[in-house]
């Protein structure tokens, strides 16, 4: 899955390499480059076409093939499988990438999932469905028997394709070789965008699909009955995910955490400010095949254009990554340390960075040999101190359902000053730091709490504070309470009842300077990215030896940095051009007399290709009160405009969520107009009852 699915059309990065010097005592090693896997000597052509799977499905393909320099010269496959509409929402920036690898000796063979873009069938009733996994499997063994091919089949991609890439690898088609897994998943419950740790999430990424999976086949966008049944009137996907709000075989059945190690080897890229990034130290620790995993500081993006750099040309390793797997070249990738992080310096609060301050620093594997454990204890006076306290006090916070926005729309974006969040949650900060503590990993927390009422979250905050007071976010977590004894079978809280809640808090990196402090900020409502409980009340944290923050603090770095080339920029796609990409923008609206807080987002892309005029417009909305937080609503509109000479198509998706104590009431309407006349109508309706969320 993706959240953020613009990332299509980001182009272009900053080019500076490292901020910050490394560590002292070290020196800066370039890492060779395999020429026979890097150089870029081929033309390459782009054809498109379709696959048949067993059943008689067809699904669309586009290569993006190098024109031989030899007379029998073949070449890798490598498969990207999206259903993000490779003929229109996507082209331009698969070109971009097709181009690159292309041109590297190595083809990208990009398809569209069944029921999706210019793919045939009915559209799946999931993301990452039964039929999506077995025709990925299919794909592979077809492309390994293409005459043009070597045998040697990859898989890669960034989110949804980096989920499926991993999801097909555990399959073990003969064909696959290797893959390279980008902001991906090891757990389709705690770590994708519907129940983010667990909590109930209303993320755009849904608006945004069950829009775009109504559109007509690609490129001939017929409205035919075909249409019709197998894309306009199937059940939209955000039903199914309410329908599913607790953990289970749903969730379970793709997600790598409950099978088997996947043993085809595997890069993998994370970043700390991407709400997927937890899968890499999983996949790390729990592959049987060789891995090598690089963390950098952005968002959901590339490592080339991913904001906030620094950036580089992660494409220049990916070919040597190719090159060693699939054409048997030997191009040292695996004799060179297997991990990659970015350490971020403590810096001032900031939504608007261009590049992070830090260090990048390589470790032979992960985990970091010699990391300790840095326990931390809130006690009284609002302090964080390394000793338990002796006694143990009660700190009482008043629920308010619509803090927490300083935050944004999930563990995964630049952040301002967290003062205004902190001022409604309990904050307990460590005294001024004499030395710095720097560290990389997923901190844990451990909360003896209490509640008025069967339901609270608990969202925890790990912030630095600067000696102007200041506060930035480092990461964070939520904690759904219901599932402290079993995320299979969730239980209310006890009114009254003393509980003891544990939790990971998101993968980071930080440098905690001299002078800094260190901050824990505890509260019960994340909005928007956790949908509000429906309780007024208060709940207690009660200080002691069940009560802490342990941060993961590694030993210097011994190992040499790496020197990274510069991001190259991209071949454009001769026929196609962005028109202009705007946003997501968020609005942030609290008002203090009424409680009320409204949390927006604006996307706004336009694009052409041929004679063909693309344009996509959203506005999306938040709403809770503090008086009344059973009551909050989602809305939200998206449309997309297609001006196809002879043929105008405009979609409209219109999603209203409202949720009350015992119930979400959920109603989604499509409409589909022709050349301004209505071609397609249908409104679903659905109250699905609360289940601990």
């Amino acid at each position: 899955m993706t959240r953020g699915r613009h990332v299509a059309f980001a182009v272009g990065a900053a080019a500076v390499l490292m901020s910050r010097s490394a560590p002292a005592g070290t020196a800066a090693v370039e890492h060779p480059l395999h020429s026979a896997a890097t150089s870029a000597n081929y033309t390459f052509t782009v054809e498109t076409g379709m696959l048949t799977m067993t059943d008689g499905v067809r699904v669309a393909v586009t290569y993006y093939k190098p024109v031989p320099r030899t007379a029998g010269e073949t070449f890798p496959a490598i498969l990207e499988l999206l259903p993000y509409r490779k003929d229109d929402f996507f082209y331009i920036g698969d070109y971009e990438y097709g181009s690159y690898f292309a041109k590297h000796g190595f083809a990208i063979v990009r398809v569209d999932v069944r029921g999706t873009g210019g793919s045939e069938g009915p559209l799946p009733d999931r993301e990452y469905s039964d039929a999506e996994l077995a025709d990925a499997v299919e794909i592979i063994d077809q492309l390994s028997k293409m005459p043009w091919c070597n045998g040697s089949v990859g898989m890669y991609g960034i989110s949804w394709s980096g989920f499926n890439s991993l999801m097909t690898a555990r399959r073990k088609p003969p064909a696959l070789k290797a893959i390279i897994a980008v902001h991906a998943s090891q757990d389709l419950y705690y770590n994708d965008v519907h129940y983010i740790d667990g909590v109930l999430h209303m993320d755009y990424y849904a608006h945004q699909m069950d829009t775009d999976n109504a559109l007509p086949r690609s490129p001939e966008y017929l409205l035919d009955e075909a249409w019709r049944t197998n894309r306009f009137e199937q059940l939209p996907w955000l039903i199914t995910w309410f329908r599913n709000q607790r953990d289970g075989e749903f969730w379970r059945r793709e997600s790598l955490r409950f099978h088997d190690p996947i043993d085809v080897p595997a890069y993998l890229i994370a970043g700390l400010l991407d709400g997927y990034r937890d899968f890499l130290p999983y996949v790390c620790v729990h592959s049987t095949a060789p891995v090598i995993a690089e963390v950098g500081p952005w968002n959901h993006a590339y490592p080339e254009y991913g904001a906030p750099g620094p950036n580089y040309e992660w494409r220049e390793r990916a070919l040597r990554w190719w090159g060693y797997w699939l054409k048997g070249i030997d191009t040292g990738i695996l004799d060179e340390p297997r991990l990659m992080v970015f350490v971020r310096d403590g810096h001032k609060p900031s939504d608007n960075m261009k590049e992070v301050p830090g260090y990048w620093r390589c470790d032979a594997k992960w985990p970091i040999e010699g990391t300790t454990l840095n326990r931390w204890y809130p006690a009284g006076k609002r302090r964080l101190d390394t000793a338990a306290p002796a006694g143990g006090d009660a700190h009482t916070l008043r629920y308010r359902a619509g803090m927490g926005m300083a935050a944004g729309g999930w563990w995964g974006e630049q952040t301002p000053d967290m003062r205004p969040d902190d001022r409604h949650s309990l904050v307990y900060d460590s005294s001024k730091l004499k030395e710095a503590i720097e560290i990389i990993g997923m901190p844990r927390v451990c909360l003896r709490v209490a509640a008025d009422a069967p339901l609270y979250q608990w969202t925890v905050r790990l912030e630095d504070v600067n000696p102007a007071g200041k506060a930035t976010l480092v990461s964070g977590g939520l904690i759904n309470p219901s599932q402290r004894l079993s995320r299979l079978d969730p239980r209310p809280l006890v009114p009254g009842e003393q509980v003891v809640l544990t939790a990971a808090v998101h993968f980071t990196t930080w440098r905690f300077k001299p002078g800094h402090r260190i901050r824990l900020s505890v509260a019960n409502a994340q909005f928007p990215m956790a949908w509000p409980t429906p309780y007024k009340g208060r709940t207690t944290l009660f200080t002691g030896a069940d009560t802490w923050l342990e941060l993961p603090v590694p030993p210097a770095a011994t190992l040499p940095p790496p020197v990274l080339p510069k991001p190259e920029g991209y071949d454009e796609a001769p026929n196609a051009k962005t028109l202009h990409s705007r946003g997501p923008k968020a609005g942030v609206h609290r008002h203090k007399q009424t409680g009320r807080s409204i949390y927006t987002t604006r996307i706004g892309d336009a694009w052409a290709i041929d004679d063909k005029r693309f344009h996509s417009t959203e506005f999306y909305r938040w709403t809770v009160k503090d008086s009344a937080p059973e009551h909050a609503k989602y809305t939200g509109a998206r449309m997309d405009h297609f001006r196809i000479p002879g043929n105008n198509l405009r979609l409209r998706t219109r999603i209203a969520i409202e949720s009350d104590e015992q119930f979400f009431t959920l109603t989604i309407t499509r409409k589909l107009y022709q050349n301004r006349k209505l071609a397609g109508n249908k409104t679903w309706s659905e109250r699905i009852p609360r289940d601990f969320q």
